[in-house]
């Protein structure tokens, strides 16, 4: 099977769901709506959608692209089957119960990531994609480490420079477009 024939896989990573924040903290509905925007587009176009296969921005990703009839795979940590979200099609058990170790492996099995808001996790996950010279295309306005990583380099080593996005479309664009250039 030629590099052609494979499915591109994209990351979308971010916010947990609401009830893992603070009331008075808790992402706007309106994100999670952009993540299962971009999940469908994303599997629309033929891509697989990888998550860390929890609540919120994972879910709603993945959502979308159940809808769009698409593929979705969902890193977990811990060895335990079954204890990702309902539209998860593919669990990766990563067998290790400390933070991190799912992290590394959602990046690295993906072509570029797609970050929409995003508290420490999501900040870790950006970290090994600039580390490894992944593509990340961060969804403007839709705050956490999406905005405040979006257009820059995170050292001096200017690695790869995060990309901005102003809707679902243009992340997915772009997404797509930077996988696609990393096989050429």
């Amino acid at each position: 099977m030629d590099i052609v024939s494979r499915k591109i896989q994209i990351g979308v990573i971010g916010y947990a769901g609401a009830v893992e924040y603070p009331k008075d903290k808790a992402p706007k509905q309106s994100i999670y709506e952009d993540a299962e925007r971009v999940g469908f587009l994303l599997a629309e176009k033929g891509v697989i959608v990888v998550t860390g296969g929890k609540s919120g921005v994972m879910e709603s990703a993945a959502r979308g692209a159940r809808k769009a009839n698409g593929i979705t795979v969902g890193v977990i940590k811990g060895n335990q089957r079954f204890r990702s979200n309902d539209f998860t099609d593919v669990e990766v058990v990563t067998g290790m119960t400390a933070d991190g170790f799912d992290e590394f492996m959602l990046v690295t099995m993906c072509d570029a990531l797609i970050t929409i808001g995003g508290g420490a996790g999501t900040l870790e996950e950006v970290v090994i994609a600039y580390r490894n010279k992944k593509p990340v295309i961060a969804l403007e306005k839709t705050g956490g480490w999406a905005d405040k990583t979006s257009e820059t380099y995170l050292d001096e080593r200017e690695t790869i420079k995060i990309e901005p996005a102003t809707t679902p479309e243009e992340a997915v664009e772009k997404a797509i477009k930077y996988s696609q250039q990393s096989y050429d």
